[in-house]
């Protein structure tokens, strides 16, 4: 169970620098640097989780980290959505990472 939870957490961490490095545009758009920096603070807390998960297993202490994890998450992906707002519907790829 350990083992695919930090598989995940990786899979969220990489996702997250990708966005936090601009390499990902949203609508042919880049990032704003508000919006980056959005995405760094997941990149940040992610290894932070990370890091608890790897050295221990405190469930109580894992099920706060992730519920403030969803919290970062959620709001990158809002600031992200500012990108495109008003454009239609296309799944941008923030939305398909969560």
């Amino acid at each position: 169970m350990r083992g695919k939870l930090l598989e995940d957490l990786e899979n969220i961490f990489n996702m997250s620098v990708k966005f936090a490095l601009g390499e990902v545009t949203l609508e042919g758009k880049k990032l704003t640097m508000k919006q980056r920096e959005a995405w760094t603070r997941v990149c940040s807390y992610t290894a932070q989780v990370m890091n608890t998960v790897a050295e221990g297993f405190d469930e109580k202490q894992i099920d706060e980290d992730l519920k403030e994890l969803e919290k970062l998450v959620d709001e990158a992906k809002t600031k992200t959505k500012d990108v495109g707002a008003g454009k239609g519907s296309k799944k941008t790829e923030a939305n398909k990472a969560t």
